[in-house]
């Protein structure tokens, strides 16, 4: 069981780094671009080794990001960023679409940064 150490105090579950969060970050916004590319695969099987590399790759992250999305406690968190990333609309939509919900633009955001935040530290111990 990996324990991560916080000022003195231990938590069961690890934090994500600055630059795991960042990883995350990329990987959700190209999620939608990647999931095409796997359903070309599916029709079109690659044939260099890049493509072979790629799709491997992605066949690992895009499952991993799903499930970590799913994991995400708070319900409207998880309902923003699966809007936004899993869905793969864009910032301007998400918040036309969650403006129902009497939030700000401002909030919004921390929604999406919370789910991000979430998603990199659960992904942290699920990979």
């Amino acid at each position: 069981m990996m324990v991560a150490e916080k000022v003195g105090q231990f938590s069961m579950f690890p934090e994500a780094s600055k630059t795991d969060i960042a990883r995350v970050k990329v990987h959700l916004t190209e999620y939608k671009k990647m999931m095409k590319a796997l359903a070309g695969f599916k029709k079109n099987p690659p044939t260099t080794e890049q493509s072979l590399i790629l799709q491997k790759k992605w066949s690992q992250i895009c499952p991993l990001l799903e499930r970590a999305v799913e994991q995400i406690l708070e319900y409207d968190v998880r309902e923003v960023t699966e809007y936004r990333f899993i869905k793969g609309n864009s910032r301007a939509a998400t918040i036309l679409r969650f403006s129902s919900w009497n939030y700000c633009e401002k909030t919004i955001d921390r929604k999406i940064n919370d789910g991000i935040v979430s998603i990199a530290n659960t992904l942290l111990y699920i990979e």
